[in-house]
């Protein structure tokens, strides 16, 4: 191929450009939808700031949102999450490097039409869409909190298809444009993101008659399956490989679950009743085992899946009480939010190693060999993910102490995605 000399010249400064920055980030990864790239909620990225600046990392941008706590999908340099305006439900997408808004996609989601929905004790703070965008390819799938269901192109917002789904009273709408009746949507709404593995969309609407879970064909949201009678449990479906089988695993408001990836067919179930029926924390899978728990003095338990039959308990405790917080299970180890304490619990055993309190009912990630922990009031930590101590390196308040931070934060080419219900702030945790 022939070039000119000018395009030689700018073809050679693109390459030193690209070298440049991926010698200050050479692993740098997507973080395309819930938990991240292998939904566990680690990042392999390294070469982050060992310690933090007295006043936090640097801050590259902030946004103002109008309410919700989506977390982020990173893919591609863009960033998605989803917000509520008026009688709207909104789903952003953001240049990862500015904050510059590339496009919104817009419906209507009249949170007030809904008797049973009220988003809780302080519905002023409390309303918007809970579930996180899942980033596949070219597309992104966003799941509202009145259970509509779209799948837009990730690079210009425009629909491809929409659904309404939840209803506990069960069914999919085939009519798209159909309104949802009064009462049908749960207090908390939908709070469980889309999951997608081949070509196939996973999600739980809850609901009797063989409507709790969904496999839909992502191109089109054609219905493939329908399977259960549980209430919905707000909890992300996981996939797992078990004895070399693929499952899907579910927590319901009154039991966790394995389904049949092909056709929802029930694989084993283990009951787990809790007040309310909030079960919102996620499956963690690991090694033939999956870790559940639950607030309201429930706890958790870890549960051995077997090729067939019910589950093997191997231990249950208190030690473990996940809120709306999934635990990372990183060298054996659970680190997570038990209620308002942070803690280090031992994956095999149960046995709490550590105990922290102080952050409210917080998120974490695991990065780098760190914590990032996000308290519930703006605190965010960086500790070392260790079962040994709770050792702290850093510690700064990113936003005003009223602000209600309850959304996980998400690390994507060295960049940390923090969001409270009314705003996204992404900081530069990359070294020099």
């Amino acid at each position: 191929m022939f070039l000119r000399f000018g395009s030689t010249i700018r073809v050679a400064t693109t390459v030193v450009t690209f070298l440049l920055a991926s010698a200050a980030q050479p692993n740098a990864e997507d973080w395309p939808h819930w938990r991240g790239p292998r939904l566990d909620g680690i990042s392999l990225e390294t070469g982050l700031l060992k310690e933090w600046p007295k006043d936090g990392p640097r801050r590259l941008w902030q946004v103002g949102l109008a309410g919700g706590f989506s977390s982020v999908a990173v893919a591609d340099g863009r960033v998605f999450t989803q917000t509520k305006e008026g009688t709207q439900e909104v789903v952003v997408c953001l240049d990862a490097a500015t904050g510059k808004e590339l496009w919104r996609y817009r419906y209507d989601a009249d949170y007030g039409a809904h008797a049973t929905f009220t988003g809780g004790p302080r519905p002023d703070t409390l309303t918007g869409p809970r579930a996180t965008p899942t980033v596949d390819g070219d597309r992104v799938y966003v799941m509202g909190a009145t259970g509509i269901l779209a799948c837009l192109e990730a690079k210009t917002g425009k629909k491809i298809w929409q659904q309404r789904m939840l209803r506990p009273g069960g069914h999919i709408s085939a009519n798209p444009d159909s309104v949802f009746p009064p009462g049908e949507v749960p207090m908390h709404g939908v709070s469980s993101s889309p999951l997608v593995v081949g070509g196939r969309l996973f999600v739980a609407p809850g609901g009797p008659n063989g409507k709790t879970l969904a496999a839909l064909d992502k191109n089109d949201g054609r219905v493939i399956w329908q399977a259960l009678d549980d209430a919905v449990g707000h909890a992300s479906p996981i996939w797992a490989e078990v004895g070399g089988s693929p499952q899907l695993i579910f927590l319901t408001a009154t039991r966790a679950v394995g389904v049949a990836p092909q056709d929802g067919r029930l694989l084993w179930r283990h009951p787990w009743k809790t007040t309310h029926d909030l079960n919102i924390a996620t499956p963690v899978y690991a090694d033939g085992q999956v870790f559940i728990s639950s607030n309201y003095g429930k706890g958790g338990a870890l549960l051995r899946l077997t090729n067939k039959g019910e589950p093997q308990k191997v231990w249950e405790s208190l030690s473990m009480q996940s809120h709306f917080a999934t635990s990372v299970l990183y060298e054996g180890r659970l680190y997570g939010f038990s209620g308002t304490r942070l803690r280090c619990v031992d994956f095999q055993t149960g046995n709490v190693l550590w105990d922290k309190i102080g952050f409210g009912m917080g998120n974490l990630i695991v990065a780098d060999g760190k914590l990032i922990v996000l308290g519930e009031h703006g605190q965010l930590a960086l500790a070392k993910a260790t079962p040994t101590a709770y050792t702290e390196f850093s510690r700064v308040q990113i936003f005003n102490e009223e602000t209600l931070t309850w959304t996980v934060p998400v690390l994507s080419g060295g960049r940390l995605f923090v969001r409270h219900q009314n705003g996204l702030l992404a900081l530069d945790l990359r070294r020099e």
